[in-house]
């Protein structure tokens, strides 16, 4: 399979989004308020649970209280998610793989192919326990990338890192690729 270039534009498309909800000008109304900023905006989604609550610290890592390898906020995001216990813990995979895809070492090509490896098994894992609906496998992995970068740090280590592995391929594996 070839490493998809297209999945660095996710944070880029969810940045887009959250700008086009508004920040700056004026209300649709005819009162000429100021409208409410950006940021005001995102935390009156983030409290109508239309966005998930998301560290936006600098920190690329992010809290992660218990060690388990996905950040405190994206755990807490999969696990209100309306799906099996099965399908959180595919999506517990993908969260991993994307963590660590954060905080990979780019010059190591040996990690990077395996990062590649565990990445493919995750995309295999969350496919199949979607079945027969497998589009949905594939639509939380993006909001997962997507939200997974959702500063600026985050969304740079995230492009650099699909820079790295640009023009690298390797096949998808077969058989029941989730994790224990």
């Amino acid at each position: 399979m070839r490493r998809h270039s297209l999945t660095a534009l996710f944070p880029l498309a969810l940045a887009g989004w959250l700008s086009a909800c508004g920040g700056g000008g004026t209300s649709s109304g005819n009162t000429g308020t100021p409208s409410a900023t950006l940021a005001e905006q995102i935390k009156a989604l983030e409290e109508s649970s239309q966005l998930p609550k998301l560290d936006r610290s600098s920190d690329i890592r992010g809290p992660d209280a218990d060690n388990n390898g996905i950040r405190d906020d994206i755990d807490a995001w999969i696990a209100a998610q309306p799906i099996s216990d099965v399908q959180k813990k595919a999506a517990q995979q993908m969260a991993r793989v994307q963590q660590a895809k954060l905080l990979a070492d780019l010059n190591d090509k040996e990690a990077l192919q395996a990062l590649g490896e565990r990445s493919a098994a995750g995309i295999v894992c969350l496919g199949d326990v979607f079945m027969p609906e497998r589009q949905k496998g594939r639509d939380l992995r993006s909001q997962l990338e997507a939200i997974m970068a959702n500063t600026k740090e985050r969304a740079r280590q995230y492009i650099a890192y699909n820079r790295a592995v640009s023009g690298s391929s390797g096949r998808l594996p077969e058989g029941n690729t989730c994790e224990p």
